[in-house]
């Protein structure tokens, strides 16, 4: 397999993508807003333990940032001296999604210091993928052609084409990932080899687009009806094949009569909505959307060196970005110049921006 990690960096956030055999299968994100706030895998923390659960046979730690960790102690059972109130060398295996703080193990290490506190950070997105997938070649993605905003719109619409036809439908829920095998209406005429077509060639785009997406949980796919129980098993089949070249542990169930297949996929961290969009809303977040604006403007700011440039963004944009948590100014200044202003417009759509040459 040839398989590729993608990477553009731009002020306020670095971007990844990872593809194999030419088509993208992973996005991933490194927000700078996030640093020092949350906890990545790999880290090593000194955490307090906060409370000890028996019931879980597990603790909640505190570590200095964050929601608290989830340490399972396993089959081995709670360590000896553990306690609430201790200080403890752990490191985190899985990050932080939804509500759910992070997961973690006990390291061996022999740390000392006050807790909580981070002593090992983990290194960049690029290091961290590499060490994921060691095999796979690090390249710029501007200079390889890969398009990874487009791969971002892609992975938040509902609809996805199927190929030959049809289309997915995908719809999350606060219980379970919901996707409809939608024939466009061909089915009724074309009957049962349409059916199973359909349902076969939608197997390898439900799988990548659950990787693509970040989905973990329960998942139910809603197939076109056979009735035929082999034209199920076959369905079934290309769907755990299409599977195989997912890393995260992922456990499908036979599919009923009514032709539902209900699966289980490991989380590894957030979906990509949950990085992209806001929590109460459902639409990109202001943080979203004035990253987006800042690319804009360092992208016409290399097309157009010597040219003053003005920012016209949305109030909520603009209220985001004056607020320059980040240190974005800064860092665009160090890039493009002293060349460049903000301007708040009202009356606008929320994601409204444009970058204009000044007058």
């Amino acid at each position: 397999m040839n398989r590729q990690i993608a990477v553009e960096e731009w002020v306020g956030e670095t971007r990844a993508a990872i593809v194999e055999n030419g088509q993208i299968v992973e996005l991933h994100f490194d927000r700078w807003s996030e640093q020092g706030q949350r906890a990545f895998a790999g880290e090593l923390f000194l955490a307090r333990v906060r409370k000890v659960e028996g019931a879980l046979n597990a603790a909640f730690v505190d570590l200095g940032r964050g929601e608290p960790g989830f340490l399972p102690f396993g089959k081995a059972g709670r360590p000896s001296g553990l306690h609430e109130g201790a200080a403890i060398p752990v490191r985190v295996t899985r990050e932080a999604f939804a509500e759910k703080g992070p997961t973690l193990t006990l390291a061996e290490r022999d740390v000392s210091g006050d807790a909580p506190q981070l002593i090992e950070a983990d290194a960049n997105l690029a290091e961290r993928l590499l060490r994921r997938y060691p095999e796979a070649e690090a390249i710029w993605a501007d200079e390889a052609g890969i398009d990874i905003s487009a791969a971002i719109e892609a992975a938040m619409t509902s609809r996805i084409p199927i190929p030959g036809g049809g289309v997915l439908i995908i719809e999350p829920t606060s219980a379970l990932t919901a996707i409809d095998i939608d024939s466009a209406g061909r089915t009724a005429k074309a009957g049962r080899k349409l059916a199973l077509d359909l349902n076969v060639a939608a197997m390898p785009e439900i799988a990548r687009q659950l990787r693509l997406r970040g989905i973990g949980g329960n998942v139910v796919v809603d197939c076109l009806h056979l009735r035929a129980q082999p034209d199920r098993k076959a369905v079934e089949g290309a769907l755990k094949r299409a599977l195989k070249a997912d890393p995260a542990r992922i456990d499908v169930l036979p599919m009923s009569p009514f032709g539902l297949i209900e699966l289980v996929r490991q989380r590894t961290g957030r979906s990509i909505a949950e990085v992209i969009n806001d929590g109460q809303t459902g639409l990109a977040s202001a943080e979203t959307l004035a990253l987006t604006a800042l690319r804009g403007l360092e992208k016409e700011a290399m097309a157009n060196r010597a040219t003053q440039l003005v920012l016209r963004t949305s109030a909520k944009i603009a209220l985001w970005l004056e607020a320059d948590s980040i240190g974005w100014r800064a860092a665009m200044t160090d890039r493009i110049g002293p060349r460049f202003a903000l301007e708040s417009r009202q009356d606008v759509p929320r994601d409204f921006m444009e970058v204009v040459a000044a007058r």
